[in-house]
């Protein structure tokens, strides 16, 4: 298997940024339907055909994980909505050879919101190093009342996490317990099966797309990203 390595990902995953040099960098998400040596056709949720040249991407396993593994001293990849503080639509841990891979906090696109009916939902991407973790929410301020409970909801074990990120970022993120959370596993073009789900980071230029990174859920896994 070919090793993911920092130089191979870096800015592959973002679009940070209107000073990024052409050709555009593009998203596709979509089932396998066909593979070859040079290409893959992607059917995306739209139900367009999409077929991208894959001779110089790299590729990852994209594999389930779990909040227990979100650690001091990770770095991870994290879209997310809202503000104050903003709210986990996904989580991925990255492998330590891929530390400082797109860092920073910039636009994400509309993702699949599975911690809300599975709409979709505008998303911000941070990636960076998770400096403190811990269960519960951020503290606030608060108000006192005394009374009766007549109906209570919520999710326990959320997990809020400070990530920074470049000199100074940083960033305060609640992950909630219904947040997929994945990690990339290098692998190889074998893993391009006709029906598994894959993510692809493809430059664009003019009428073709140039696949960079490629991942592909392992067992059925639909990459969140």
């Amino acid at each position: 298997m070919r090793r993911l390595t920092l130089t191979a990902f870096a800015g592959f995953l973002a679009l940070t940024s209107a000073g990024l040099a052409a050709p555009e960098l593009q998203r596709v998400r979509g089932t396998i339907e066909s593979a070859d040596a040079g290409s893959v056709v992607v059917k995306t949720a739209d139900g367009a055909s999409e077929t991208i040249a894959i001779s110089g991407a790299k590729f990852a396993w994209v594999v389930k994980s779990s909040l227990d593994e979100i650690k001091d001293g990770v770095f991870i990849g994290t879209a997310t909505k809202g503000d104050n503080p903003p709210t986990a639509l996904e989580v991925v841990l990255f492998p330590e050879s891929m530390r400082g891979t797109a860092e920073g906090h910039y636009p994400w696109d509309e993702i699949v919101d599975t911690t809300a009916g599975g709409t979709k939902t505008k998303s911000s991407m941070t990636n960076g190093t998770v400096k403190s973790s811990s269960a519960g929410a951020p503290k606030v301020k608060s108000s006192m009342t005394n009374g009766t409970v007549k109906s209570s909801a919520g999710e326990s074990g959320d997990k809020t996490l400070t990530v920074t990120y470049d000199k100074d970022g940083s960033k305060t993120i609640t992950v909630p317990t219904k947040a997929p959370i994945v990690a990339f596993e290098p692998a190889d073009n074998s893993i391009l099966k006709p029906g598994s789900k894959i993510f692809v980071v493809a430059a664009k230029d003019g009428g073709k797309l140039d696949g960079k990174l490629v991942g592909v859920g392992k067992d059925g896994l639909t990459p969140p990203m």
